[in-house]
């Protein structure tokens, strides 16, 4: 009897181990989707930035051009004969074809920002939700490990309890028996060994 009572403490007590080791890893495919979607989120962030900072220096550029065309313009009005004022013509219309074209280049990037902001935003709150998840789950994982370490703690005082009932040279056996096979006691119902299934003789 003193035998059956500490192997179930036993059992027990390698049950809340293995449950105590698993639990933190339920976390993982969380943390993974996190790790994910912070990544892409950064990735779009950074593209965002280039983005922007390349529109900057269009627009510099473009501000430059408009005021390349004013001095064109004044070349054109202040034009003495035929050859100046063509020469000065070609110059405004490359101008403002430049600044045409600048113009549209910096509309569609303007656009694609825009749409780029909106999605992030929504990437944003997909990421923050996440992280909210996993904060709270966190926490119910911290509580349950709590409980699993208390019960832990008096499932092994229940176990030495159990061993201090048992005979030394029994505890020997005993120790060998579930080294090897993971059990040391097995019921025997009519006539057979619960554990390793043979019929044992009457006597």
């Amino acid at each position: 009897m003193s035998l059956l009572l500490l192997q179930t403490s036993d059992v027990k007590v390698r049950e809340l181990e293995t449950a105590a080791t698993q639990l933190p890893a339920r976390l993982d495919p969380l943390r993974r989707d996190l790790a994910k979607l912070q990544g892409m989120l950064d990735g779009e962030k950074a593209k965002l930035a280039e983005t922007e900072s390349w529109r900057k220096s269009q627009q510099e550029l473009l501000e430059r051009e408009r005021e390349a065309l004013k001095s064109a313009q004044s070349k054109l009005n202040a034009s003495k004969n035929t050859k100046e004022y063509g020469a000065a013509n070609r110059e405004v219309e490359n101008k403002r074809k430049s600044i045409t074209d600048r113009e549209a280049e910096l509309k569609k990037v303007s656009e694609v920002a825009t749409t780029s902001n909106t999605q992030l935003a929504t990437r944003d709150k997909d990421v923050e939700g996440v992280r909210t998840q996993l904060a709270e789950s966190e926490a119910g994982i911290a509580d349950q490990l709590s409980s699993l370490t208390n019960a832990l703690a008096e499932a092994r005082v229940a176990r030495d309890d159990a061993r201090g009932k048992v005979d030394k040279e029994w505890l020997k056996i005993y120790d060998s028996l579930v080294g090897k096979r993971g059990y040391a006691v097995a019921p025997v119902i009519k006539g057979v060994c619960q554990g390793c299934h043979m019929a044992l003789p009457p006597q």
